[in-house]
C-alpha cells in the first residue's frame, strides 16, 4: 500500500465512523420521537377521547427505518448478537483459523446485505413511480419510499462495515501467521 493511501485511510475511516455513529444517533432520536408520539396518542385517547391519526402506521414503518439506521454502527462496534462460545477457545489455540471463520461470517453478512439491496431497489423504484403510501386515504397517509430508501442506504452502509471488518480480520490473520506454525 502506498504511503499516501496509508496517510488518508485513517482520516477516511474516522469520517466514516462519525457518519455511521451519526446515523445510529439519528435512529435513537427517531425512537425517542416515536415514544413521545405514542405517549401523546395515549394521553389524547385517555383524556380527550381523541387519538392522533396515523400513529399505528408511523410506528409500523419506523421499525424497519430504525433497524437500518442503527445496523451499521452495531456491526462497526462488534455488537451484533451471536453465539461465539467456541471462537475464544479457537482463537487461543488457532488464531488464523478463528480469524478466517470470523472473516467468513463478515463476508456472509456482506452477501446478505447485498441481497437485501438487490431485492429492495426494485420495490423502491416501484414505490416512487406509483406513489405508494401507508395509511388510510383521507385520514392519514405517509409515502412508502422513504423507508425503502433507508433500507437500501442502511444495507449499503452495513455492507461497507462488514467489508471493513472482514479486511481487518484478514489483515490481522496475515500478521499472525507465525503464531499458528
Amino acid at each position: 500500500m502506498s504511503s499516501e493511501l496509508q496517510t488518508h485511510l485513517p482520516v477516511a475511516r474516522t469520517w466514516f465512523d462519525r457518519a455511521v455513529a451519526f446515523l445510529n444517533a439519528f435512529g435513537s432520536l427517531w425512537v425517542l420521537c416515536i415514544v413521545l408520539l405514542i405517549c401523546a396518542d395515549s394521553f389524547g385517547r385517555s383524556f380527550f377521547n381523541k387519538p392522533f391519526d396515523g400513529v399505528n402506521e408511523i410506528v409500523a414503518v419506523s421499525m424497519a427505518f430504525v433497524v437500518f439506521c442503527q445496523l451499521a454502527d452495531t456491526i462497526r462496534l462488534d455488537k451484533l448478537t451471536r453465539s461465539d462460545s467456541y471462537l475464544p477457545r479457537l482463537q487461543a489455540s488457532r488464531s488464523l483459523i478463528a480469524r478466517a471463520i470470523v472473516s467468513g461470517f463478515d463476508v456472509l453478512g456482506m452477501a446478505i446485505m447485498i441481497a437485501i439491496i438487490i431485492g429492495t431497489i426494485p420495490l423502491l423504484i416501484e414505490s416512487v413511480e406509483r406513489g405508494y403510501y401507508v395509511g388510510e386515504a383521507g385520514i392519514f397517509t405517509f409515502p412508502d419510499w422513504p423507508v425503502k430508501a433507508m433500507v437500501v442506504f442502511g444495507s449499503f452502509v452495513a455492507t461497507l462495515c462488514f467489508g471493513a471488518r472482514a479486511a481487518s480480520h484478514w489483515r490481522a490473520s496475515g500478521r499472525n501467521d507465525a503464531n499458528d506454525a
